[in-house]
């Protein structure tokens, strides 16, 4: 079977799951979900075992800020659990369906791989492949320890500059996302410098521009 052109593929866990209220799952799972949506038609969302999940991106360069919008979401939502998040960049092995559990494919190997070795106190990794490399693996570190740090009104904001689902570019300026929280600019402003968002922004461009679009699948 010939590998297909080259997908970003998210593997996910929420943390605490266990412990938590099946309420609780359930939200975080519809955050998650809602996030999948927004990032366009063929970002294609499976759960898994309850608490796990993949999402396939065709456009490998949007991965990190895929990451950070779900993040950005689950710190933002009061009812919403934490949760990990690796990602494989590579070839998959094609197929017409849109479920992922049975999909395969050496990005699909190093999302689980990378997920399964990330140390408990990292919630962002990016697995070992060929289109990846240490500097690459350490970004992703350095955004998830920045988004560790998220409080929840950083995060609201974080949720609206990320959404790529926004319709119109003008809707994720500043002015605007004041006035969907109900605040002044000034006070977006100052969440989004103190989530340190200046700097994943650079960190985001420099991922769509390290891998080319990919053209979507069938």
């Amino acid at each position: 079977m010939a590998p297909s052109a080259p997908v970003a593929i998210l593997t996910g866990d929420l943390v605490r799951s266990t412990s938590a209220s099946p309420a609780a799952v359930e939200a975080t799972m519809t955050v998650i979900r809602d996030c999948a949506t927004r990032l366009g038609p063929r970002s294609d969302f499976t759960r898994f075992r309850g608490d796990g999940w993949q999402l396939r991106l065709t456009q490998p360069g949007e991965c990190l800020r895929a990451c950070l919008l779900i993040l950005a979401g689950l710190r933002a939502d009061a009812a919403a659990l934490g949760c990990r998040i690796a990602v494989g960049i590579g070839e998959e092995y094609p197929t017409d369906a849109r479920d992922l559990s049975t999909a395969m494919g050496p990005a699909f190997i190093a999302s689980g791989r990378a997920l399964d070795r990330m140390k408990p106190d990292r919630i962002l990794a990016l697995g070992d492949l060929p289109a990846t490399d240490p500097f690459r693996q350490l970004a992703f570190t350095v955004a998830g320890e920045l988004a560790s740090r998220w409080s929840h009104s950083q995060a609201e904001a974080m949720a609206l500059k990320l959404d790529p689902d926004s319709g119109a570019e003008d809707r994720r300026t500043n002015e605007a996302i004041a006035r969907r929280l109900g605040i002044s600019r000034q006070a977006v402003d100052a969440r989004l410098k103190a989530a340190d968002y200046p700097l994943l922004d650079e960190m985001m461009l420099a991922f769509m521009a390290a891998y080319p679009a990919a053209s979507d699948h069938g």
